[in-house]
């Protein structure tokens, strides 16, 4: 699901996962620390907030999200399969068209595209060509990044590992 603002994703990721038991991947610390901060604002301590790496997959209950997409495929495939595989519901990934990976796909073409379809602000979009020309723009990094450099954020990550 790709929502037309991170603020949007992010509600609506709250008020969706404090309906029944949830667990809440993210891929990046600052990511990471924004929702839980929203999470103990909303009182949603109980919501499982988890780092992708280290995380034992095999204790998720409920409602499964990932909160934000990764730039390369590999960490990302891996912790959806990793999560098919021990998950008994289905795995939501969310973003946003603010994010990093949207703009290197024409982020504000998006953003015009979507308002004149007549998207509003807190609907998101979901369909099978948005998900291949995501597929397409990590299958592209792959191979601009020969070594990957963690780092703290999505923006972080391609200022660090693309020079952007």
């Amino acid at each position: 699901m790709v929502f037309t603002s991170k603020v949007q994703l992010y509600k609506w990721l709250i008020a969706d996962a404090v309906q029944s038991p949830s667990t809440i991947f993210y891929f990046f610390e600052e990511t990471g620390n924004e929702l839980r901060a929203l999470l103990d604002a909303a009182g949603a301590e109980e919501i499982k907030l988890l780092n992708w790496k280290g995380a034992d997959k095999k204790m998720i209950s409920g409602n499964v999200y990932v909160a934000e997409l990764y730039p390369l495929s590999g960490p990302y495939t891996n912790l959806i399969n990793g999560l098919q595989q021990n998950s008994k519901t289905s795995v939501q990934t969310l973003s946003h068209l603010d994010s990093p990976i949207f703009t290197k796909m024409g982020g504000e073409n998006l953003k015009a595209l979507v308002a004149r379809l007549g998207v509003k602000a807190d609907e998101s979009i979901s369909h099978s060509m948005v998900t291949r020309a995501i597929s397409n723009l990590q299958s592209k990094l792959d191979q601009k990044v020969a070594t990957e450099r963690e780092a703290n954020s999505i923006e972080d990550w391609f200022r660090i590992n693309l020079g952007d």
